[in-house]
């Protein structure tokens, strides 16, 4: 757990302090289709797929993990997660479409709060259907737990994509009540270049804002890892309800600090989804039963370096990659030349 915090807050310290630059946006841009001009139209690639990638591969591996601990087969596992992938994947597209009416935008937020309703009542049903089958057990609060924890530390990570990408932005501390613009007056975010998404869309480039993301990162791994603890500890219960509520509690809370488009109501859909799932998920980890093995850490490690694991997961990073990666809303025109004194 030392190491694992001190990996998160290495990474956090580097990204809140270098990824709000203009040079942080772009990995790359391949080229596509050459104009009459003589130049390429480029397909841009992005650090927000990177990152995007990134947190959800490591949230994965770390499900495996937890997973395995508590003597879930691998296979049993992986089919929770393909599940909760096909669903979740499409759904940071479309919930996006249906409330910002943008289809070129993923919401992160939406895809979790899809998948925070399906989930319980889904393992409900494969642990019944695994007892008469198969006669295995499934355990169905550290699984959830298990979830609650991946995804606070995997979107903790994941936020870094947005201070890439210059969205999920606060509002201009100009804007703020005097004692938020006197908290935030050191500790602010600032973004450079007109194609991160805070210039183009609100004109806030070079603004200093109110450092949402930063404060997303932080609050999510503080209680991912505090779940974590519960979790190797055996308290079932503590380690699913930490995570959840500070995560979608904070969620509602950030909404009302952001300055980007969250919908024409007073209260955004977002923050709804956010209360709504803070109380069905506090309900699921009340009333279901709360057994399970006691977590062996070991044979978690053990499943997850294992080489098909490992292979699969670089698999589904690239093909993540390429899907949250390719940039729809930025273009780029390149041009190639010979270096005559370099013949």
């Amino acid at each position: 757990m030392a190491g694992l915090a001190a990996l998160l807050l290495g990474t956090l310290a580097w990204g809140i302090k270098t990824l709000p630059a203009e040079r942080w946006q772009m990995i790359a841009a391949v080229p596509v289709t050459k104009n009459g001009n003589g130049a390429w139209r480029g397909l841009n690639l992005t650090f927000y797929g990177f990152f995007s990638a990134t947190a959800t591969v490591f949230g994965i591996a770390l499900t495996i993990v937890l997973l395995a601990s508590v003597g879930t087969p691998l296979l049993g596992a992986a089919a929770v997660i393909a599940t909760m992938m096909t669903i979740s994947v499409p759904a940071s597209k479309l919930v996006a479409r249906v409330i910002e009416g943008k289809r070129n935008t993923f919401t992160i937020a939406g895809a979790a709060f899809v998948a925070s309703l399906i989930l319980p009542p889904g393992l409900l049903l494969a642990q019944r259907a695994l007892a008469r089958g198969f006669d295995a057990t499934l355990y169905v609060m550290p699984l959830l737990a298990a979830a609650a924890i991946a995804y606070a530390l995997s979107e903790a990570i994941g936020r870094m994509a947005c201070l890439s990408f210059g969205c999920c932005y606060g509002k201009p501390l100009r804007q703020t009540s005097p004692w938020l613009a006197r908290l935030f007056g050191r500790f602010h975010a600032e973004f450079y270049g007109n194609t991160k998404k805070a210039a183009y869309a609100s004109g806030l480039a070079g603004e200093p804002l109110i450092p949402v993301q930063a404060i997303t990162s932080v609050v999510f791994s503080a209680s991912g890892l505090v779940g974590l603890g519960f979790f190797l500890a055996g308290h079932w219960r503590l380690a699913g309800m930490v995570p959840a509520l500070a995560t979608w509690g904070w969620r509602a809370v950030s909404e009302s600090l952001r300055a980007d488009h969250r919908g024409e109501s007073r209260m955004s859909a977002y923050q709804i989804m956010a209360l709504i799932s803070m109380v069905y998920l506090i309900v699921m980890l009340t009333v279901l039963p709360s057994d399970g093995p006691a977590p062996n850490l070991a044979a978690g490690l053990a499943q997850v370096t294992s080489a098909g694991v490992i292979v699969l997961l670089q698999v589904l990073w690239v093909g993540l990659f390429l899907y949250y990666g390719r940039s729809r809303v930025t273009a780029s025109v390149l041009w190639f030349h010979v270096v005559p004194d370099r013949i």
